[in-house]
């Protein structure tokens, strides 16, 4: 009887271990095509970018080869958009709050050195690479380059979508642009005495030296936030122009007293020394008409700000490329 025990082990540990080899033998030599673009909670890939004088920017996807030998092949990847992926994302997400959708990012802020990436034999990666166009880019919407990898009989994308297809939502980047503690930035509505604020306020970039935020308390997803917006021009003495974005200003954006100012300052961080703390302070007061609250449009509130926002960048100075350095 316990010949027989034996036998069973043996047999099944025979059976286990060819199963074992076989797939073994499959995954070393297929191979998978697929684009490095991890996605985060929102179901994007954040594309951090420094806004240039002329507005344009090279960014470098890289393509890869998956498998566990070495690519001994030429390899010329096709890459499209993919419109459908993006549509898909919205609907899954934001369902009927169509105006927060990730909008398609429009032709003309976007080009392609080549329709193909070229991976030679005996690497594992190339760089496809795609010049942005920021140059009029209105950032109170969302936009994402939604890019797949086309199909051919020379090589075979990866099954997985999320390997296959990248969603690059671009964010360009100036020096003072990115979210502000606001919290020492006070609202009052009417003549009321209690202020109100709100945690962050995010400066968006307009151009090299220009940012825009939103008024007072206003949510970045409110359906007219565009009503709402502030330009604010950082000047090299320190000073701010500020201006409503809306040439009719529906808000009645007025500035109080002196001009706003600005202030930069960096210190090294006491632990890690390599780590710079950058920081940058606005001082502005303003006053700004809700028009949007109430249904009726002949009622509006009238609201005032004043107080200051600062911004911590935390910048890795071992690190060359200041997209990379920067701790988003």
């Amino acid at each position: 009887m316990k010949n027989y025990i034996v036998y069973f082990i043996l047999l099944l540990t025979l059976v286990l271990t060819g199963a074992c080899n076989n797939e073994w033998v499959e995954e070393v030599y297929v191979q998978n095509v697929g684009l490095k673009a991890p996605v985060n909670s929102k179901g994007v890939t954040d594309v951090y970018l420094r806004y240039q004088a002329n507005g344009e920017v090279t960014y470098r996807l890289p393509v890869i080869v998956g498998g566990s030998t070495m690519n001994e092949r030429d390899l010329d990847v096709a890459i499209d958009v993919d419109p459908d992926t993006l549509i898909g994302l919205n609907e899954a997400r934001w369902k009927q709050r169509e105006d927060l959708y990730f909008q398609l990012l429009d032709k003309k802020h976007y080009e392609f050195a080549s329709p193909t990436c070229h991976i030679p034999a005996g690497e594992c990666q190339g760089l496809f690479d795609i010049k942005f166009k920021f140059s009029g880019l209105d950032l109170v919407d969302k936009w994402v380059l939604p890019l797949t990898i086309l199909d051919s009989d020379s090589y075979d994308p990866n099954p997985r979508k999320n390997y296959r297809k990248a969603l690059l939502r671009v964010m360009p980047f100036n020096d003072y642009s990115g979210a502000y503690g606001a919290t020492n930035m006070f609202v009052y509505m009417m003549d009321n005495t209690s202020a109100m604020v709100s945690s962050t306020r995010t400066l968006h970039v307009v151009s090299e030296n220009q940012c825009f935020f939103y008024a007072g308390v206003i949510s970045e997803e409110l359906k007219d936030r565009d009503k709402y917006k502030i330009v604010l021009t950082f000047n090299e003495n320190g000073t701010l122009t500020a201006e409503p974005a809306d040439p009719t200003n529906a808000m009645n954006f007025r500035l109080i007293g002196d001009a706003p100012t600005y202030t930069t300052s960096m210190s090294l961080d006491e632990v890690t020394p390599y780590l710079e703390h950058h920081f940058t302070t606005i001082y502005m007061s303003y006053t700004y008409d809700d028009v949007t609250t109430y249904e009726d449009k002949d009622i509006v509130v009238p609201c005032r700000a004043e107080g200051s926002m600062l911004m911590e960048r935390k910048v890795n100075s071992l690190i060359p490329d200041t997209d990379q350095a920067i701790q988003w």
